[in-house]
């Protein structure tokens, strides 16, 4: 049996893929990954001998993903604050500045692993939600050996659209 940890890693994952995948994008993840969990790839197709060819436009979202339960976040009006693992932080710093930067997508379930999923015959229930984090200008790599809290806005929360807007910033 996988370990809680695992289970949550692979929530994450599969929520963003759908997300992905209903936006028209190919994921890709490796394994071992090297602080990179998931690539989402922007595909177009042009018209070929009367035919549509699909293919990759060449750009990208590289992403870090982390899963965790509302009982280990702290929820203020605008943020949400989470200890991430520090060197983690320090490779989001490291990429910021370069042509395929590193962006954080905090996965958040309920604190009762129950409550997680729910499916029927109509309907996929994940519960909870994920935001997107990247840091701002004015952040540094950190020091610290264990967590770096970080901050992130509410208004991150990643819906249908988002994965649209984060290539359009960030691709």
């Amino acid at each position: 049996m996988m370990t809680e940890e695992h289970i949550k890693e692979a929530l994450s994952l599969r929520y963003i893929e759908l997300i992905a995948a209903f936006n028209g994008y190919k994921t890709s993840s490796s394994y071992p990954d090297y602080g990179t969990d998931l690539e989402i790839k922007e595909i177009d197709f042009r018209i070929e001998n009367q035919h549509k060819r699909y293919l990759e436009t060449g750009r990208e979202l590289k992403l870090q993903l982390k899963a965790t339960t509302e009982n280990s976040i702290v929820i203020d009006d605008e943020t949400i604050k989470y200890d991430l693992n520090a060197s983690t932080y320090n490779d989001l710093l490291s990429r910021k500045n370069t042509k395929c930067p590193l962006i954080l997508i905090l996965f958040v379930l309920p604190s009762e692993k129950t409550n997680w999923l729910a499916i029927s015959d109509n309907e996929l229930i994940t519960r909870r939600c994920a935001y997107w984090y990247f840091p701002d200008q004015t952040e540094f790599l950190t020091a610290n050996f264990a967590t770096k809290r970080i901050s992130i806005n509410k208004k991150n929360f990643i819906c249908n659209d988002t994965l649209n807007q984060l290539f359009d910033n960030f691709s």
